[in-house]
């Protein structure tokens, strides 16, 4: 749904280097990245460690929207307009 400027027109980048991290997607021009969570962020290791990085990501001026892996297998409408909601706030 990120792909071709599929969502709010916007470019999104897929695997977007932020040294030292990896972002699933990023709309560069928006600061905004998109990350899909998997299992292995469910437990107390995990969140501290997204804790730890959306804090660093946020002090270099992006925004994170967080989504469930399952959730966007389950649910892609209301996935996509979550993410929709994140683009409009920046726009």
């Amino acid at each position: 749904m990120l792909r071709n400027r599929r969502c709010r027109n916007q470019k999104f980048r897929r695997e977007y280097p932020i040294a030292p991290y990896t972002v699933d997607f990023c709309c560069v021009d928006l600061k905004l990245i998109v990350e899909v969570d998997g299992k292995q962020l469910q437990t107390d290791e995990g969140r501290q460690y997204d804790q730890r990085r959306d804090q660093y990501l946020a002090e270099q001026g992006y925004q994170v929207v967080r989504i469930p892996g399952y959730e966007a297998l389950r649910n892609p409408a209301a996935v996509r307009h979550q993410i929709e909601h994140a683009i409009d706030a920046l726009l």
